[in-house]
Order: structure tokens, then C-alpha cells, then sequence
């Protein structure tokens, strides 16, 4: 349950922000002499000490061990993201070069949102993540049948936000050039100019009085449009490597290590990213927001962004000690350049 700003006082708010941004950078707990020397708070000790025993009973910060400081709970970050954080100051990043960068590879969606996943990582030194939104929407362009053998056809499918898609048809008869041929020219007659999901729903209806619909390639096609006309899930996430965000000080620890490994494993990041954040919204998820256990420790954020052939989301994962206002402005301007060259 997120707390509302003046369930803790202006006192407790002043402790807990120093808390979180000094853990953010120094990952060591907080205890109330370093909070007193540091940041010349005009109380004693003895005040903080208490301002900090509130906040551990309001669970927004807690012990690692009997005698140490404090670090933030998840809920004391979430208390800090949506009331205390400030907008995070001038960057040092030079981000001409990177849209620079980043135009190169818009020419190829998948190029474009690889490149902005690595490049997220670098800079953020966390796990970069990038996302296609909505595939099912993405426009037929192109459609072209390649004649592999006699009885295998490839069907290349060129969309219009870049992406392309073939699949392999394997044939009980042959077929000519001819078939070939004039399929191509139905295909593109009926087809093009049409999302995906509405090919899925209409192309039945749409061949029914073509003298072609009881060729094999029309019937295959027919027989699942669901699977051939979509985008496979290993087709729509693109993924940074874990080298940044390994070099995390919480990834020393080998039980750590393990459990993240899973949670960034390619595979299970696309499937959290395909279920849970597949709308298009901005996410941020602390700690145990997430929806499943095997990211309780990490933090994501997301955001969205939308140019005119296709909509997407970029996003890092990281240990919930991440300096939260300057990733949010890393994506912000990422997120800008994005939706200015695609």
C-alpha cells in the first residue's frame, strides 16, 4: 500500500530521503552519526535515531543486521520515488551521438531496438530491455514467395514499421512457377495494406472466391493464419548482455547472482515483458510491485514511445537501489530520440 505524503512527518522525510540517496550511491546501511555528519542535520542524534526507529515500525526502511543502519524497504522507495526524489540535474551524456547512433540503425527495427537496448545498458550500467507494443497492428507492406525447391516455399512478409517475417512452407506436391506466381499476385491483391490481426480474422473470408483458395499454399496458410501471420515472441524483446549489470556490488553475492541470472535470462524477460507490460503505459515496479517472485529484488521501469510505423517500450532491470531520477531521465531522452527516427 503506497503512503500518502503527510503520513510521515517533514522530519522523517528529510531522514529517509538522505537514507535512500546515500544507500543509492554507497550501498553500505545508514546510521544516524553518518546521517549527522554528513548532511548537518540541526537535531541530535539521539532525534534521528528516533525519526529513523518510526520509519523502520512504517516500514519504509529496516536493519540488515541488529547493529547496523538502516537501508529503504521497497515501500520506502516507492515513498521516496513518488514524494521526494527531484528531477535528476544536467547530463554529461552526449546524446546527439547517440541519436546519431541510433539513426544508423533505424533503417531495421530489429537493428534499431538491439542497438537501444545495449546502448541502455551502457549508460545505465543495468539491464537494458526493448520492446515491440502491439504487433498484431503492424501493416502488411510486402508480401513475396520464394521458390526454395519443389516442394518448400518461403513467404516473406515486409512490414511497414521495417520488421520482416518468413516462414517456410513445406509442400505435399510440387508447385510451379506459375503457382508461385499468381499466388503472389492474390496475396498481395487481398492482403496488403492490412494489420496483422486483421489478416488473422479475415483472410478466410477474404480468398473464399478466389479459383486459387484450394491451392495448398492458399490451405496451408488458412489452416493456422494465427501462427503465419504473427510475430514470434523471440522476435519482439530485444535484450542488453548482463555484463553492466553484474558489475552491481548486490551480484558479488552468489545467491544473488543465481536468482538474477533467471529473472534476465531472455526467455523469462520476454515473457514478464509480453504479460504484464504490454500496455501502453509507463511502468515502474519496486521490489516486490513486481508480478512475479523471481524480480522481488530488482526494479523495472519502463517507457513507452510511438512513431509513426510502430509503437514500442524501453525499460531497464536493475537491483531496487538504482538511482531512480536519473534513469528516469536516461529513458526520458531515449525515449525522445526514439520517437523522433522511427
Amino acid at each position: 500500500m503506497n503512503l500518502k505524503k503527510s503520513d510521515i512527518s517533514i522530519r522523517e522525510q528529510q531522514v529517509l530521503k538522505a537514507i535512500v540517496e546515500d544507500y543509492i550511491v554507497d550501498h553500505v546501511p545508514i546510521g544516524s552519526n553518518v546521517l549527522k555528519n554528513k548532511h548537518a542535520f540541526d537535531c541530535s542524534s539521539a532525534t534521528l535515531r528516533n525519526a529513523m526507529a518510526s520509519l523502520e515500525k512504517k516500514k519504509l526502511m529496516m536493519h540488515t543486521y541488529t547493529s547496523s543502519g538502516r537501508i529503504p524497504t521497497d515501500l520506502g522507495y516507492r515513498y521516496y520515488v513518488d514524494h521526494l526524489m527531484q528531477q535528476s540535474g544536467k547530463s554529461f551524456l552526449d546524446y546527439n551521438a547517440i541519436e546519431t547512433e541510433l539513426t544508423i540503425s533505424s533503417n531495421s527495427v530489429d537493428a534499431l531496438l538491439k542497438t537501444t537496448a545495449i546502448m541502455l545498458s551502457k549508460i545505465s550500467h543495468l539491464f537494458g530491455v526493448a520492446m515491440i507494443l502491439q504487433y498484431d497492428r503492424s501493416i502488411l507492406n510486402e508480401i513475396e514467395l520464394v521458390h526454395l525447391s519443389s516442394d518448400r516455399i518461403m513467404v516473406v512478409l515486409g512490414m511497414k514499421s521495417g520488421l520482416v517475417r518468413s516462414i517456410v512452407l513445406n509442400m505435399v506436391v510440387s508447385v510451379s512457377e506459375k503457382d508461385i506466381s499468381n499466388i503472389t499476385v492474390l496475396l498481395k491483391e487481398k492482403l496488403l495494406g492490412l494489420t496483422l490481426k486483421e489478416i488473422q480474422n479475415t483472410i478466410a473470408e477474404r480468398m473464399q472466391d478466389s479459383p486459387l483458395a484450394d491451392h495448398e499454399i492458399i490451405q496451408i496458410l488458412l489452416n493456422n493464419p494465427k501462427e503465419h501471420f504473427a510475430i514470434p515472441d523471440n522476435e519482439l524483446v530485444f535484450t542488453s548482455s548482463n555484463r553492466e549489470l553484474l558489475d552491481q556490488p548486490e551480484y558479488q553475492h552468489v545467491e544473488n547472482l543465481q536468482k538474477t541470472l533467471v529473472a534476465i535470462d531472455n526467455e523469462n524477460v520476454t515473457q514478464y515483458f509480453k504479460t504484464y507490460l504490454n500496455k501502453q503505459n509507463n511502468y515502474m515496479l519496486i521490489g516486490n510491485e513486481n508480478m512475479e517472485t523471481m524480480y522481488n529484488d530488482c526494479t523495472v521501469v519502463t517507457h513507452v514511445f510511438g512513431g509513426s510505423s510502430f509503437q514500442g517500450q524501453i525499460g531497464i532491470i536493475g537491483p531496487t537501489r538504482i538511482p531512480y531520477a536519473n534513469i528516469l531521465k536516461i529513458l526520458n531522452n531515449f525515449t525522445e530520440i526514439i520517437n523522433r527516427v522511427c
